[in-house]
């Protein structure tokens, strides 16, 4: 997935992105031109495009680039009031060459200034107004502190994984296999708006963990679908896409499966490590249905949990 970073000169893009990458604050000059690179955090891959932000640069290079991006971040200089009137023009510019319906994420970067909340409203309000056909959100930021760097990522994964959801990509199976206090419980999730899909068609889909050195992350592709599997030493878990003759947001679904195990360990520390199957069905239904959770608002997904016979698998 690509996403660009667009903003006047000087308005801490380069810093955003070096700190994204190396999780350090690192000297920055201005962005002659532009600077590529791919950001991997938590099984998600961006391509990120750092657009030189001078005028003449603005001018040649930012059509071509957000015309090809799926998403971008705008950046302003929260410090700089002066600026804001010129950094929203280049605003409305950008979106009228970024895709339809391309998901926005505006940083207002306070560096390591305290920033009047005032301020941080006024951004808001003077870049809500420009347009109503792209999602928009705002997110104060710095990339000397580091505040809110991650859920800068985060918000873009959930954004893009939106849009795919809107455009039809969709899962139409999840299993997951999980490590409780009285065995391994399997929770199946699948929808009834297609062929069923079971271990049967899938044979690929199997009890498996990792071991307590590593994780597991795997994709391939059978049928028409994309099928996705990430494994930790507790939980193992697999998703199937429906059937598509496009493949895409593939990084964007292992990411969903990281966050799935990572919400999974999270319950595990509330339970203080006692997990039951009680506990599990009331959080999946709540998690993966409740929230729909990989599934669009047309789609009505069937649950199913029970006790996995492990001797049966050995």
């Amino acid at each position: 997935m690509t996403v660009s970073i667009a903003g006047l000169d000087g308005v801490g893009k380069t810093s955003i992105v070096n700190k994204l990458l190396r999780e350090e604050v690192t000297e920055t000059y201005s962005t002659y031109g532009i600077n590529q690179e791919i950001v991997k955090i938590n099984g998600l891959r961006l391509g990120l495009t750092d657009l030189g932000g001078k005028e003449p640069f603005r001018n040649s290079l930012w059509p071509s680039y957000l015309s090809r991006s799926d998403a971008l971040i705008y950046v302003v200089d929260g410090t700089k009031e002066e600026k804001l009137d010129e950094s929203k023009q280049w605003f409305v510019r950008a979106l009228k060459w970024i895709k339809e319906n391309s998901p926005v994420l505006v940083l207002i970067n306070t560096w390591d200034k305290p920033v009047d909340d005032n301020v941080l409203k006024t951004v808001n309000d003077i870049f809500t107004s420009p347009s109503n056909d792209h999602p928009i959100e705002f997110l104060p930021i710095s990339p000397i502190t580091g505040k809110n760097m991650n859920k800068t990522v985060d918000w873009l994964a959930n954004a893009i994984i939106t849009t795919l959801i809107e455009a039809g990509i969709t899962v139409d199976y999840f299993v997951a296999y999980i490590k409780t206090e009285t065995g391994i419980v399997e929770a199946r999730i699948k929808t009834a708006d297609d062929e069923i899909v079971d271990e049967s068609s899938f044979p690929i889909i199997r009890y498996k963990f990792a071991t307590e050195a590593e994780s597991i992350l795997e994709y391939m592709r059978i049928g028409g679908r994309q099928v996705v599997m990430a494994a930790d030493e507790q939980t193992s878990c697999w998703l199937i896409t429906t059937r598509s003759e496009e493949f895409k947001g593939t990084n964007l679904l292992m990411k969903l499966l990281t966050e799935f195990i990572k919400e999974i360990q999270g319950l595990r520390v509330q339970r203080e490590n006692g997990l039951s199957e009680s506990d599990l069905t009331s959080y999946l239904i709540k998690y993966m249905i409740d929230n729909q959770t990989f599934w669009s608002e047309k789609q009505l997904p069937m649950f199913e949990i029970s006790t996995v016979d492990t001797k049966e698998i050995f």
